[in-house]
């Protein structure tokens, strides 16, 4: 897809994401729009992890006439990783809306939260060091959200 469309990581969504779906409908016989909203969220947290890893290519993509999110918005990188993770946060909060309170997957939503926002804080597109430590976190990201799903 990057040679096609500067949305390969939109791709990657879809694709790596497309097992949200498939899991719940084989265990449930059915499908909701609690596991579309999900799927949506997923996309969006992969648009956001991905472009930051995609940071790190842009210099060695563009000599080669490959696209990808992180050259289409290599101006305003931060608000677009930081408009996917908001709409990954909104969706998720509204599924979990009847968990307003205090309680453990609320304090391991919050961390979910704020490790996204760590992200945007410590990547730079002139500091690729950071884009690959930033990306990597969302291997705790991953754990935070799976734990507050499980607890919910």
């Amino acid at each position: 897809m990057k040679r096609i469309t500067y949305w390969p990581q939109l791709f990657l969504g879809l694709t790596f994401n497309w097992g949200l779906i498939m899991a719940y409908t084989s265990i449930l016989d059915q499908i909701s729009l609690e596991i579309i909203l999900l799927y949506i969220a997923a996309i969006f947290w992969t648009l956001g992890y991905d472009t930051i890893y995609g940071v790190q290519d842009i210099v060695d993509d563009e000599i080669i006439g490959i696209k990808s999110t992180a050259i289409k918005f290599k101006k305003n990188i931060k608000v677009f990783v930081g408009l996917c993770y908001l709409t990954t946060f909104l969706i998720i909060v509204y599924l979990f809306n009847n968990n307003i309170g205090i309680n453990l997957s609320t304090l391991f939503m919050i961390i979910f939260i704020l490790s996204l926002i760590y992200q945007l804080k410590i990547f730079n597109k002139g500091e690729p060091i950071n884009c690959l430590r930033a990306f990597k976190i969302n291997n705790y990201s991953g754990i935070f959200l799976l734990t507050s799903i499980l607890l919910n």
